[in-house]
């Protein structure tokens, strides 16, 4: 809407999964470089937490950019809701150790026994897939011993499958009061929000990402999107979209904390909503 005014040549702050996009803080970047050495190395599982909005999703799409080889299936699994046999059954049918499309039925012990032997026909044929589940913090400990138990009976053929559990910091307690899948966890990585001055630089690289060479917020501006904010990836991005959106509405070309303190207003008023 707002783009032509500010010469963006596509919009700078969607909360989507460009992966273009990508600013490399601190702290996200030593998550995908610990992230990346459990995958290369087959490590069977890593745990990957943060707030809501830090990225955690968005940093495993990044890295899906170093696994796009014909050997390597990734699978997401977004449905905490489900029960651990459903789970499985979901597992077997994206994996393909069912023989038709649907979600298989049977007892959780028949299928780990199907999965066992489609992961060991991938292991032969020298494959591998990589299970990326999300809010994992909503998951309850007989999803952890189920998850315990697939990745033991993959133990002995390589390692063909490498998951990686993704949600809020209460997984990292949730996942010790099931020691035999935490003893297979290798790496453990805390996305922390962003800092004030990376908070800077993150929307200054977005702006530039997104075609425009100048600068519109001033300095006081970038101290009110982390005040409010507090580094949240998600929530700056919201901030500055209504701040350049009040801007635009306003007819101005330079930010200031009052279109941001305006822009935290109409965000409160919409969450009200």
């Amino acid at each position: 809407m707002y783009e032509r005014y500010w010469q963006l040549d596509r919009p700078a702050f969607e909360c989507d999964l460009d992966v273009r996009f990508y600013f490399a803080s601190r702290s996200h970047q030593g998550a995908l470089l610990k992230l990346r050495f459990a995958l290369e190395h087959r490590k069977g599982a890593a745990l990957l937490v943060g707030d809501h909005g830090i990225g955690k999703t968005y940093l495993t799409h990044v890295l899906e950019q170093d696994f796009q080889d014909s050997r390597t299936g990734l699978i997401r699994l977004n449905f905490p809701q489900l029960s651990p046999t459903d789970m499985l059954g979901y597992l077997a049918m994206r994996l393909g150790a069912t023989p038709g499309p649907g979600l298989p039925r049977g007892t959780a012990d028949q299928l780990l026994c199907s999965l066992e032997t489609r992961l060991q026909q991938l292991a032969t044929e020298g494959h591998r897939r990589i299970l990326f589940l999300d809010d994992a913090h909503l998951l309850q400990p007989q999803h952890f011993e189920t998850l315990q138990l697939l990745l033991s009976v993959q133990q002995q053929m390589g390692d063909p499958l490498s998951l990686v559990l993704m949600g809020r910091t209460e997984l990292l307690s949730k996942t010790q009061r099931v020691p035999g899948l935490d003893q297979r966890i290798c790496v453990r990585m805390v996305v922390d929000p962003l800092s004030p001055e990376e908070t800077g630089q993150y929307i200054e690289h977005r702006l530039q990402m997104a075609g425009q060479s100048r600068f519109m917020f001033q300095e006081d501006a970038l101290r009110a999107f982390w005040e409010i904010s507090q580094g949240i990836p998600r929530r700056v991005n919201q901030l500055c979209d209504l701040a350049l959106l009040v801007g635009y509405a306003d007819g101005i070309t330079t930010l200031t904390s009052v279109e941001v303190e305006a822009a935290a207003e109409e965000l409160v008023t919409v969450s009200m909503d």
